[in-house]
């Protein structure tokens, strides 16, 4: 699947403005001079990833969230198009109106480059001892990306964690508001 780095990379240009300048948390994907200097890979998953990658198995025939039915552009996820998907746990939650999501929670968000086009890649978030997990993976959830030779997986991956911090009120979920 050579296609998916450079497609990636390339989105994340476009969804970077075209390398003009940001500001961006550390972690981010601006250098200081505010141009784009990322590469784009696949690596095999860290053992810690096994779980999750586990858990996101058969994840197309979940649950959508109610706000989330067809695919959308993404402020996140590198302004790729989403479509979110969760597990029973997380259902149960939503009809509970229950924070924060229990350990077994799992999201995952299909990123697309069109409404209408076949996933690039997923990202999942699992909820394992208390913290969310996140793992951005090839849709056949067989490798991990990576970003300048680092993989893309862990409970601290800082571009998933940066814009996830700011729904610290709904346990870093920003697809849904259980409250």
């Amino acid at each position: 699947m050579k296609s998916i780095p450079l497609y990636v990379s390339l989105v994340a240009l476009a969804a970077c403005g075209g390398g003009k300048a940001k500001t961006e948390k550390p972690g981010g994907m601006m250098d200081k001079g505010g141009m784009m200097d990322m590469k784009m890979g696949m690596a095999d998953p860290a053992a810690d990833t096994a779980p999750a990658l586990a858990a996101a198995q058969g994840y197309a025939s979940w649950a959508k969230f109610p706000e989330n039915q067809q695919p959308k552009k993404s402020e996140g996820h590198m302004g790729m198009f989403v479509l979110a998907f969760h597990n029973k746990v997380v259902g149960d939650a939503i009809t509970a109106k229950t924070l924060p999501l229990p350990d077994g929670a799992v999201i995952v968000k299909e990123e697309m480059m069109s409404a209408d086009a076949k996933p690039m890649s997923v990202t999942i978030m699992s909820k394992q001892a208390g913290a969310w997990y996140y793992v951005k993976a090839s849709p056949d959830l067989m490798k991990v990306m990576t970003m300048n030779g680092m993989a893309l997986e862990g409970t601290s991956v800082g571009m998933c964690k940066d814009c996830h911090d700011q729904g610290s009120d709904n346990d870093f979920v920003m697809t849904h508001k259980f409250k």
